[in-house]
């Protein structure tokens, strides 16, 4: 059994869900239900968030398994990891992934999403994790759909012949929320972005010092090296967010975490999904958490890996960058300064 250390007890970390769900959206959710996992220890700054733990979630573990503590200082200092989740609100990203992986004191580290407020410091915690051989994984949570898993290997077989567009429903902030479609467009696209052209609102004002607000998207053009397009449609759009319709040369997909599964052949005609092998729906907390203990037991790099989150927030800062510059950004991002309030 691995065991894991979550640092911050908010929606994420176990508010979204309670025990009794079958499929609970929240790490603590996904590592009680992965049978590679124990949760040994949390920490929280608020009394009242590891207050409300103990009497939601401590139930659910053996007794006195799980150990709590006030910072993360002291976890790290006096805890060993194979897994730690930092779960703490955007801006306290950075800072709190230095801690850890200065620390060593774990092998692996499944980061929340946003990464972190600027292209900076992603490029410096991905640096500091990959000389420490710390691997990190980005929670674009609805990836591990298992059904979305299955038809991400279908499309990449053939499913709809070569892929030539990718369209993702989704409005939100750039980087706390709509950030999910951007993976879910890479997801089917592929994680291989050379320009981005983006439109925005509301990225007017400062939150806090030395930061700027985090917009909404309006929508994107992603281009990619392999030829493929994607569109990201944001709030203007009225297709549930979290999908997409993926546009091939034999034919279309359309698909989500939220909306049936559809799939057409060249002539328009539905394909009946039981012919292609869905699998039963599952946590995507616990899909995760397995394949992080998949890869600790020797198996490949889970995924939203290094590759994959960084093409993600390549796109994600380059949307914002071509809204306020007016043009059309290539990747790598030359500007990776700018630094927003990204609080998802």
């Amino acid at each position: 059994m691995y065991k894991v250390g979550v640092i911050g007890l908010g929606n994420i970390a176990s508010r979204y869900s309670k025990p009794e769900d079958p499929y609970p959206y929240c790490h603590v959710g996904g590592i009680r239900l992965c049978e590679s996992t124990e949760l040994i220890a949390v920490s929280d700054l608020s009394d009242e968030r590891i207050k409300e733990f103990k009497q939601v979630w401590g139930p659910a573990f053996p007794k006195d398994s799980i150990r709590y503590y006030k910072t993360s200082s002291e976890m790290l200092e006096k805890e060993f990891f194979d897994i730690v989740a930092i779960c703490v609100r955007g801006p306290y990203h950075y800072e709190v992934t230095m801690e850890v992986i200065k620390s060593g004191k774990t092998r692996f580290i499944f980061l929340e999403k946003p990464m972190g407020c600027s292209l900076r410091e992603v490029d410096e915690m991905t640096q500091s994790a990959e000389a420490k051989g710390i691997p990190i994984i980005v929670d674009y949570s609805r990836h591990w759909a298992p059904h979305l898993l299955r038809l991400q290997e279908l499309v990449k077989n053939g499913l709809v012949g070569q892929v030539q567009s990718v369209i993702g429903y989704c409005g939100g902030g750039v980087l706390s929320f709509a950030i999910h479609t951007t993976d879910l467009i890479c997801q089917f696209a592929g994680y291989d972005p050379i320009s981005v052209c983006g439109y925005v609102q509301g990225h007017g004002g400062i939150v806090a010092e030395k930061y700027e607000n985090e917009p909404s998207i309006i929508g994107a053009i992603i281009k990619y090296s392999s030829g493929v397009t994607g569109y990201h449609v944001g709030q203007h759009g009225t297709m549930t967010g979290f999908s997409v319709d993926v546009l091939g040369s034999e034919g279309s997909l359309r698909a989500g975490m939220y909306i049936g599964t559809v799939v057409k052949n060249k002539q328009g005609q539905v394909i009946d999904n039981s012919t292609l092998g869905l699998p039963e729906n599952a946590s995507v907390f616990k899909v995760a958490y397995q394949q992080i203990a998949d890869y600790l037991d020797g198996g490949p790099l889970p995924h939203c890996a290094k590759n994959d989150y960084m093409a993600v927030n390549e796109i994600g800062f380059a949307v914002i960058e071509s809204s306020i510059t007016g043009k059309t950004i290539d990747i790598p991002t030359q500007n990776r300064n700018r630094l927003i309030f990204a609080n998802g």
